[in-house]
């Protein structure tokens, strides 16, 4: 995401600097009532039907410079394990039996809350055990009252969590 930023803010730095204006998109309307969020087809048999495009795409200018940005923009996702969330933080221990009495500390919590994920992390020396993949803050707030109860010394984290699962 800072790469996409970061390549947006140069693009318009650059025209700036040359004094051009950046190029617009060119957009012929159809002369309709429909909003461009309209399906044109029922989205149920969306499989069967070829896919309409609401914008005529052959007429809009664009700078070779957004492809590179959004295939850059691309690559760096392609990079991360998942998105930014939240997670609570459970256990941290390091020295020699740091990994086993991690492993034990897991098993105890997924006995406990067998419904929520559990993840050990290294980071140099520590090894941590983290529950949860959070989209809100709210959402980890609400799992952390209650585990509050047998974790007393829990909190939340921000961290990389995978992608919700889809329904």
């Amino acid at each position: 995401m800072k790469a996409f930023f970061f390549g947006c803010c140069l693009l318009a730095f650059t025209a700036a600097v040359a004094g051009v204006q950046p190029p617009r998109p060119v957009v012929e309307h159809a002369g309709d009532t429909l909003s461009p969020d309209t399906v044109f087809f029922d989205t149920f048999y969306a499989d069967t039907v070829e896919v309409q495009h609401l914008l005529p795409w052959e007429h809009i200018a664009q700078s070779e410079l957004i492809d590179l940005l959004v295939k850059a923009h691309n690559e760096a996702m392609k990079e991360k394990p998942g998105i930014p969330g939240f997670r609570v933080h459970i256990y941290m221990d390091s020295g020699n039996r740091a990994r086993l009495n991690t492993q034990q500390a897991q098993a105890d919590f997924e006995e406990k809350y067998p419904e929520q994920p559990s993840y050990i992390i290294y980071e140099e020396p520590y090894f941590k055990l983290r529950a949860g993949d959070f989209r809100t803050r709210l959402d980890a707030r609400r799992f952390l009252e209650s585990i509050r109860r047998n974790y007393p010394a829990a909190y939340i984290v921000v961290d990389m969590i995978n992608y919700p699962a889809l329904d």
